[in-house]
C-alpha cells in the first residue's frame, strides 16, 4: 500500500483568494489538476489534508467523483505544514510508504509518481526525492521505517528538513525529465511562467 498525502490546508496568503481554487485551465482548478495526475498514477490511496476553507476545497475534491479521503487538520494555523504532514501520517500508518506533496505544486505528472513507486518497489530505499537537473522536487516518498520520525516533526524543528538531514545517508535522489516537480504556485503570474517553461497549453 502506497499512500499519497496531499497538503492542502494552508491559507494562500500571497495569492488573491484561495489559490487551490484558481482555474489553471477553463473549469479546472489547481487542486483538481494535481489530483487528476495522482489518480492517473499507480498510487494506491490518496489522502488530502484540508484546513483553510474546507467546504470550498472539498467541493472541488468531491467533484472528481474518485476515492479520495479527506482529512481535516484543525491546527493548520498554529502548526503549519508540519501539523498537516503529521495529521496525514496518523491516518496512513498502515502504508508501506507514503508520498507527500504540497497541493500548490500542480504540474507533477503521473509519470513521476510512477517512477518513484517503481523504484521503491524494486530497491526499497528509506526516502526517495525526485530531481530535475540536480534540483530537488516533489513528491517525497518515505518508507514506513521512517514514519515514527515523521510523526514527531514540527515547524520549530524545520519540518521534513529535519528528517532529510537525519537520514541524509539513506536518501535516493531520482532524476526525472519533468521540471514540473520544482514549481510551486505562489501568485497568479507563476502559473503563466510555469506553463511557458513547460510548454503547457494555456
Amino acid at each position: 500500500m502506497i499512500t499519497c498525502i496531499v497538503l492542502a490546508a494552508g491559507e494562500s496568503r500571497r495569492f488573491p483568494g484561495n489559490k487551490l481554487l484558481f482555474e489553471i485551465k477553463p473549469n479546472l482548478t489547481i487542486i483538481e489538476y494535481l489530483l487528476m495526475s495522482i489518480l492517473a498514477s499507480k498510487v494506491d490511496r490518496i489522502f488530502i489534508v484540508l484546513g483553510h476553507e474546507v467546504e470550498l476545497v472539498n467541493e472541488k475534491v468531491q467533484s472528481l467523483d474518485a476515492d479520495i479521503h479527506t482529512i481535516i487538520n484543525p491546527h493548520y494555523k498554529q502548526g503549519g505544514m508540519s501539523s498537516s504532514i503529521r495529521r496525514g501520517m496518523e491516518e496512513a500508518l498502515d502504508s508501506h510508504a507514503v508520498m507527500i506533496t504540497p497541493a500548490d505544486i500542480p504540474f507533477i505528472p503521473s509519470e513521476v509518481f510512477n517512477q518513484l513507486i517503481d523504484h521503491y518497489r524494486s530497491m526499497s530505499p528509506l526516502i526517495i526525492i525526485p530531481t530535475y537537473q540536480a534540483r530537488k522536487g516533489h513528491p517525497i516518498l518515505i518508507s514506513s521505517q521512517v514514519f515514527k520520525h515523521v510523526l514527531n516533526i514540527s515547524e520549530e524543528k524545520r519540518g521534513l528538513k529535519e528528517i532529510i538531514e537525519l537520514f541524509k545517508e539513506n536518501i535516493t535522489y531520482l532524476p526525472t525529465n519533468f521540471q514540473g516537480i520544482l514549481h510551486d504556485i505562489d501568485d497568479v503570474s507563476d502559473i503563466t511562467i510555469v506553463k511557458s517553461k513547460m510548454d503547457i497549453d494555456q
